[in-house]
């Protein structure tokens, strides 16, 4: 037999003594405290009843140290301090053809309870054009957070082939270094041919940015394309006037990096016919390191994460932490990722996806 429903109409009032009262006083501040935040969470899901505190997951597709990785372990760090009952957080990382399979999972298996968080990679709408058969997600359906730092990519070329400014390599025989197929080290060089008019020959896949990087200072190749973290990271001493081995020429990205005001932007030295391309392959800088939760998530925790999102980012402890990881600080709020997503699903074509296959999967 089932349970009758009761309404606030029919529902007997008794008399609650004191410690009654205590209990249900108790039971409330711990759905407060733990539900991340009740609003959108049952009871059992809480574990309110047990007053137990919940733990969050986040999930990176990051190896280990890079800098995916390190933004995910700084973040669970301190997130949890800007969330009612201050939840612990866990670190996860799920690698796998480029990000695409954590993302698969977030999506379509990863548990709605405002409890699990996926730290996803930048070329998440990227990937969606150039690999459809793989890609099992929509990247406007996810709940976003909010972005740690931009992640604009740098070509960057050796001093000595004596290319000062970008549209002195139109026509140029280059060769460029690139880790994997997947990678914006090897989809951006690959685009910067076609439509820059420039005969780059990609050097067999390097693997790893340190060693597409070393491979460079043996010459190897004479230039790839990093996002500025990277390459500051590994060689800050290349661009810096005493070294001078190495000459940034363009970056890629939706805003120009405040770090290098005076690069110019990929759109700004290639034709209009091409700027939809540009703006596709420029998504990653857009999303950057962001924050996401799986489609149909809490609205509740998703109001409380970001509210929590934005504490953190202000927050000095923060900030020191991310400068003594050398990681960068260029945040993004979770509305203002939403719309760049959106948008950028919105008014890709079918038509100009395929052309940029065709122009990446060229031989």
């Amino acid at each position: 037999m089932k349970p009758a429903s009761l309404s606030m109409q029919n529902a007997i009032e008794l008399p609650l003594d004191n410690t009654a009262q205590r209990r249900i006083i108790t039971l409330i501040k711990t759905l407060l405290m733990t539900g991340l935040i009740a609003a959108g969470l049952t009871a059992s899901e809480a574990n309110a009843a047990n007053g137990k505190v919940q733990q969050i997951k986040l999930v990176n597709t990051g190896t280990i140290g890079s800098a995916g990785e390190k933004y995910s372990r700084t973040i669970a760090r301190h997130l949890y301090r800007f969330i009612p009952g201050k939840p612990k957080i866990t670190v996860q990382s799920i690698v796998g053809a480029g990000g695409i399979k954590a993302t698969n999972f977030a999506y379509n298996a990863m548990p709605r309870n405002g409890l699990n968080i996926l730290l996803p990679p930048d070329t998440i709408i990227l990937s969606q054009a150039l690999w459809p058969k793989a890609v099992k997600y929509n990247p406007s359906h996810f709940s976003w957070i909010g972005s740690v730092s931009a992640a604009n990519r740098v070509f960057a070329l050796r001093t000595d082939t004596k290319f000062k400014l970008a549209k002195d390599i139109r026509g140029q025989r280059l060769a460029i270094g690139y880790t994997n197929r997947a990678d914006m080290s090897y989809i951006i060089p690959k685009l910067m041919r076609e439509i820059v008019k420039t005969d780059i020959r990609l050097v067999a896949g390097l693997k790893t940015a340190r060693k597409t990087i070393a491979e460079m200072e043996k010459n190897t190749h004479v230039g790839a394309a990093f996002d500025w973290l990277t390459w500051n990271t590994i060689v800050p001493h290349w661009f810096k006037k005493t070294g001078n081995f190495a000459i940034p020429l363009v970056q890629v990205g939706y805003y120009r990096d405040p770090l290098l005001k005076k690069l110019p932007m990929l759109h700004e030295i290639t034709n209009k016919q091409d700027h939809t391309l540009v703006k596709l392959v420029s998504t990653p800088g857009a999303i950057g390191y962001s924050l996401l939760l799986p489609p149909r998530s809490p609205k509740g925790a998703l109001k409380v994460l970001r509210a929590a999102f934005d504490k953190m980012v202000k927050d000095p402890q923060f900030i020191g932490d991310i400068r003594t990881q050398r990681l960068r600080l260029l945040p993004t709020s979770g509305e203002k990722v939403q719309n760049i997503v959106a948008n950028a699903v919105k008014t890709t074509s079918n038509s100009n996806k395929a052309r940029l296959r065709s122009i990446i999967f060229a031989k």
